[in-house]
């Protein structure tokens, strides 16, 4: 089997990669998470949004040294298999793809909720809308998904402003007391499902053979990301807790718009909608864009078949990865569980590419001492070292603090990562009886990598 393949031929800018990371960080979580959660864990849930991006330090130091010294398509995949062992790059697209399928259910579930804020149709007709319309966007190409990206994104961000703004002057100091009125245990469960729509930051590792000068390009699209999705976020639900309050919100309907109608007219309530609609569009369209690289990546070197490799003739893309993250949640849509449930889902899934990734930029300085060297922008040794213990340890303890509340949730993906320990070993057999070491083809870039 061939160990090399067509490389993607498409670029997006600094601008463009900027629209599909902030699209991706922002989304509808916020939107769809703010009720509920601020039911459960109180007024908190401000700080809960604070105390998620706490690890987002670590991850994005993370992200851009490995970025900056190998910038590659599917870099999750490819830096734990590289930098940690080959399992551990097995393990990551095996644990991942199924929170992306978790991830892009709740996306679609948003976004249905939040249409039939004004129209009156059937929820999984437009759930099944959604993800069939992105998924043919991304069989397309990563250009055109910028392109679009842009144009959603900019209504994404007026639409919050609209909210945030003049929202402002009706916050009440007392809605914000007391800070944890049903204890600890929401408050945890609160982090760990905002930490959902932090993931939106390691799209700029997947996509890196796409971005144009990525040594000078990753950065700049980190802090400017960043900036923008944090900062709107944190500000959207101190909004929605000071006007609101926390008794009965989860009782609202697309609750975010419902509160916007305490104190704006209609025209600029419908704004905050399409903001809610289009986060949900930007969601999957950049989950199918990151994700599918993964994907790709993996099949290059056959952890999983090598059709999924494959680039389409018409479209240059991977198309049968984007099928393999698109359908199963189709097939799915009838059986949707709520969305906190497919929220920290996503989230535990993405705290275990952290957790990965940190192992991977310890082991970086010694396994590509070259790479390191001549990064563009080099962390100091001591940093590194420092933010690489801060990915793994934040990782854990969050892992550790959800599953205190919810241990079935930690019964059932162990399970799963213990399965793809079976299902990895067979396929090293199998590799291994027609004289392939499948391992050693894991610990190699390939020569455009190179």
């Amino acid at each position: 089997m061939s160990t090399e393949h067509g490389v993607i031929d498409q670029r997006v800018g600094l601008l463009g990669a900027t629209g599909l990371v902030v699209g991706n960080v922002i989304g509808i979580a916020i939107f769809v998470l703010a009720a509920p959660l601020a039911a459960d864990a109180g007024p908190s849930v401000v700080l809960a949004m604070l105390l998620a991006g706490v690890p987002l330090v670590f991850s994005l130091l993370t992200i851009l040294q490995l970025g900056g010294a190998i910038p590659v398509a599917g870099g999750t995949y490819v830096y734990g298999s590289r930098l940690v062992a080959p399992f551990w790059g097995f393990a990551t697209p095996w644990m991942v793809v199924p929170g992306v399928w978790a991830g892009l259910l709740f996306t679609a579930n948003g976004f249905a909720e939040y249409v039939g804020y004004f129209l009156p149709i059937p929820q999984e007709g437009l759930m099944y809308a959604i993800l069939l319309a992105f998924l043919l966007i991304n069989v397309v190409g990563i250009r055109v998904v910028a392109w679009l990206q842009m144009a959603m994104v900019a209504v994404l961000v007026a639409g919050i402003l609209a909210f945030v703004v003049p929202g402002a002057f009706y916050v009440d100091a007392g809605n914000f007391t007391p800070p944890l009125p049903n204890g600890v245990g929401p408050f945890v469960v609160a982090v760990v499902s905002l930490h959902f729509p932090l993931r939106g930051f390691s799209m700029v590792i997947e996509i890196g053979e796409e971005i144009e000068n990525p040594a000078e390009n990753i950065p700049r699209v980190l802090v400017l990301s960043a900036a923008i999705g944090l900062t709107l976020m944190v500000a959207l639900l101190a909004v929605f807790v000071g006007v609101a309050g926390w008794r009965g919100v989860d009782d609202l309907d697309a609750a975010v718009a419902a509160v916007a109608g305490q104190f704006l007219p209609a025209p600029l309530v419908g704004l905050v909608v399409a903001a809610a609609l289009l986060g949900s569009l930007t969601s999957v369209n950049t989950t199918f864009a990151s994700y599918s690289r993964t994907i790709m990546r993996a099949a290059r070197d056959d952890v999983i078949p090598e059709a999924f490799a494959a680039l389409g003739d018409r479209f240059d893309t991977p198309h049968r990865s984007v099928l393999l993250l698109g359908v199963p949640p189709v097939l799915l849509v009838p059986v949707t569980p709520s969305p906190v449930v497919l929220s920290i889902s996503l989230s535990l899934a993405i705290l275990f590419a952290v957790f990965v990734g940190g192992l991977a930029l310890w082991n970086l300085p010694k396994l590509f001492p070259q790479r390191y060297e001549y990064s563009l922008y080099r962390l100091p040794l001591p940093l590194l070292r420092v933010t690489a213990v801060g990915s793994v340890l934040s990782a854990v303890l969050l892992w550790v603090a959800l599953l205190t509340e919810l241990p079935w949730i930690g019964a059932v993906v162990f399970g799963w990562l213990c399965l793809g320990w079976v299902v990895f070993r067979l396929r090293v057999r199998r590799f291994r009886q027609a004289g392939v070491d499948l391992p050693e083809r894991m610990r190699r870039l390939h020569d455009h990598e190179s």
